[in-house]
């Protein structure tokens, strides 16, 4: 790993921040470089996220502390960089801030709401960890050098000269031209995940005549020793048969030959590294409804059963697959019919919302504790004839990492605090912070206000003494019952506290632990702490109320 001579580098601030410059536009592809001639805009660099936000970043080289006159700096740039209203905006210098440093960072956001990171110098000697090419670039050539590269990387990305209005004057002027280049197909362009080029071809028309088809002849071959190979060949079968998402590498394919319109400039015979083939997905408009039904197998009798509906659907040659979920999203359906035999396998997975009341998922949680190994899942579409399509169970539908039982567990917890929200008139998200521990405190909760009593668990108890006499009648005592009043209880979860009323506790005392000790301590102070064992055959217990009962 390359150390960062940060100090160094300070004395030389046009190379350190066109070092810091570059690092950007290798972690931010997408970025771009600003001519800083006449100013800079309060930015040295800004991109368009995948959302189309506006995220600028503005580069310092200082090393050490934030002084005040550094501090007048960055709020320079922020006034500048307003003008262009970003989305976002990030500090990046070498200085880990201090608390004092990051209090006044945070309170840059009530005048500039759109800063967001302060990245320093644990995070920048990080990221050149991995690109330590950058430092000996900036160590071992000239001064110019590395200003050299950076002046390359804006002329390589600065081509257009008035900015966003010359990227949308040139992107229109394209896409129309795009558009007529086939009366068959419409073209659109994006980036690919990887950085490549990805262009869509979709039909204007249902094409009315051979010529309009586009069409791929080739040969595709799997090794039958080879079980990677073989797998690949089942998903390419099942891809053809059911719609799905194929990739072929260059030892499973031929030359293929490439027959479309001529005026797409795409026909040819070609030898391909890699052919991704992905059904189109479609929108179902309106949507299918459905329920997802667990029942016994043999038996048919229903056990547990969920709304659902399905809204897209990919099509293959001899059926497809929906896609669809129950109706607060909590369950993920995805469903492969086949048109001769309306059966198919069903693939389930868990997406909790991150919003959600107690007694919205119960009944997806229901369903999941009942889809036991052995059992059956069916799902009956709404109007459909017919017989069901269904599956035999064959492993337990919870997500990874899930204990046996967890699904009734959590659907059990649910219920609970449902009902203690429906008790207390207080209806709230479920903390996300959420565990079976607190359930089980909802659980007692709900016992309390009932008007049951609670056991409590311990072995010891402490109470502060604060007088002799407690002492003495203590010491007279071989086992006696103490109990302690509250004037008002409190139960808390999350953000939200539920008030529970007047409470009481009582607990069997067998034994006074810390006696002579006690005695001391009262003589010297005044008061105190008498350290009890509780009695094991009388556990302590809480009910709510103001009548102390034996």
């Amino acid at each position: 790993m390359v150390e960062v001579p940060w100090e160094e580098l300070a004395r030389k601030p046009k190379v350190c921040e066109s070092l810091l410059s570059l690092l950007l536009l290798r972690l931010y592809p997408h970025a771009q470089v600003v001519d800083g001639t006449g100013g800079d805009g309060g930015r040295d660099l800004f991109e368009y996220s995948k959302a189309n936000q506006l995220i600028n970043y503005e580069v310092k080289s200082f090393t050490g502390r934030m002084t005040n006159s550094r501090r007048n700096q960055v709020r320079q740039s922020l006034v500048s960089t307003a003008r262009s209203q970003p989305d976002h905006w990030d500090l990046v210098v070498p200085i880990d801030p201090n608390p004092a440093e990051q209090r006044w960072f945070d309170g840059l956001r009530a005048e500039f709401p759109f800063v967001r990171h302060w990245r320093g110098r644990s995070w920048l000697d990080t990221r050149f960890a991995a690109h330590d090419d950058l430092v000996r670039y900036a160590l071992h050539n000239s001064d110019s050098y590395i200003l050299d590269r950076i002046a390359e990387a804006r002329a390589e990305r600065d081509c257009l000269l008035r900015g966003i209005p010359d990227l949308v004057e040139r992107y229109e002027a394209l896409s129309r031209r795009g558009q007529e280049l086939s009366p068959h197909y419409g073209v659109r362009v994006a980036g690919g995940p990887d950085g490549t080029t990805v262009v869509e071809l979709t039909p204007k028309r249902v094409p009315d005549d051979a010529d309009a088809a586009i069409q791929f002849t080739g040969q595709v071959t799997f090794r039958i020793d080879d079980p990677e190979d073989q797998a690949r060949q089942q998903q390419f079968e099942e891809a053809m048969r059911f719609g799905g998402e194929v990739t072929l590498s260059a030892a499973n394919l031929g030359p293929v030959t490439v027959s479309a319109p001529a005026e797409l400039g795409i026909d040819g015979t070609v030898r391909a590294a890699a052919i991704r083939i992905a059904s189109l997905q479609e929108d179902i408009e309106p949507t299918v409804q459905g329920q997802l039904v667990v029942t016994r197998s043999g038996a048919g009798v229903p056990l547990r059963s969920l709304p659902v509906r399905f809204d897209k659907r990919i099509h293959g040659t001899d059926g497809g697959t929906l896609f669809g979920q129950d109706l607060l999203g909590c369950i993920r359906l995805r469903v492969r019919y086949d048109a001769l035999r309306q059966l198919g396998p069903m693939q389930l997975t868990i997406d909790p919302p991150e919003n959600f009341l107690p007694q919205a998922v119960v009944p997806a949680l229901r369903l999941l504790a009942a889809a036991t190994p052995g059992r059956t899942l069916e799902l009956v579409l709404a109007g459909a004839q017919g017989d069901r399509m269904g599956c035999v169970i064959s492993k337990e539908l919870v997500p990874a990492g899930w204990d046996e039982g967890e699904a009734m567990a959590w659907a059990d917890a649910f219920t609970d605090l449902a009902a203690l929200q429906e008790r207390a008139g207080q209806f709230f998200p479920v903390p996300e912070d959420f565990t079976l521990g607190d359930a089980r405190e909802v659980k007692e909760v709900l016992a309390l206000m009932r008007g049951e009593e609670v056991l409590l668990r311990g072995t010891t108890v402490s109470v502060t003494a604060i007088h002799h006499d407690v002492l003495d009648r203590a010491a007279g005592m071989d086992r006696f019952l103490l109990a302690a009043a509250y004037e008002s209880m409190i139960f808390t979860i999350g953000k939200n506290s539920i008030p529970l009323g007047p409470c009481i506790e009582v607990v069997t005392v067998d034994k006074v632990l810390n006696l002579a000790e006690a005695r001391r301590q009262m003589k010297n102070e005044g008061q105190a702490e008498i350290r009890m064992r509780l009695d094991r055959d009388h556990p302590p217990r809480r009910y709510l109320g103001t009548d102390i009962s034996t």
